[in-house]
């Protein structure tokens, strides 16, 4: 296991990543791959919904939900302090725990060019 700084928009972005790529995934995955993945995955997914829960009450502290939308709609006095306290939030840095998986575990894995982008960061870089 190694210990990274990522900043929250990291995390929230391959937290999203991993979601997209992976949540209807029929794959089949050796077990050692399998657990150190779902560990991980469930790591970052757990830390990118406190991140959602930090930004949502700054969108509900400076803005009104638009019922037919379905978004927050802003003043325009306050849009500036929005976006600066959105940037402040997205680049505070974390300490992740990452269990590193081997990239030849994954020989005879079919992965499509986008799960492998996606599980990048968890990946064991090889020496040269």
């Amino acid at each position: 296991m190694v210990r990274k700084n990522m900043t929250n928009l990291e995390i929230f972005n391959t937290a999203n990543s991993l979601l997209e790529n992976f949540s209807d995934a029929n794959m089949e995955l050796p077990v050692k791959v399998n657990f150190y993945f779902q560990k991980n995955m469930t790591s970052i997914v757990s830390m990118a919904q406190d991140i959602d829960k930090a930004r949502m009450a700054i969108f509900t502290k400076y803005g009104k939900l638009d019922e037919e939308t379905n978004q927050y709609k802003f003043e325009p006095d306050v849009v500036e302090t929005v976006n600066k306290e959105l940037q402040d939030l997205f680049d505070l840095e974390q300490e992740v725990k990452i269990n590193m998986l081997k990239l030849d575990w994954f020989d005879g894995i079919n992965l499509t060019t986008q799960q492998v982008a996606a599980l990048a960061y968890m990946i064991e870089e090889e020496d040269e």
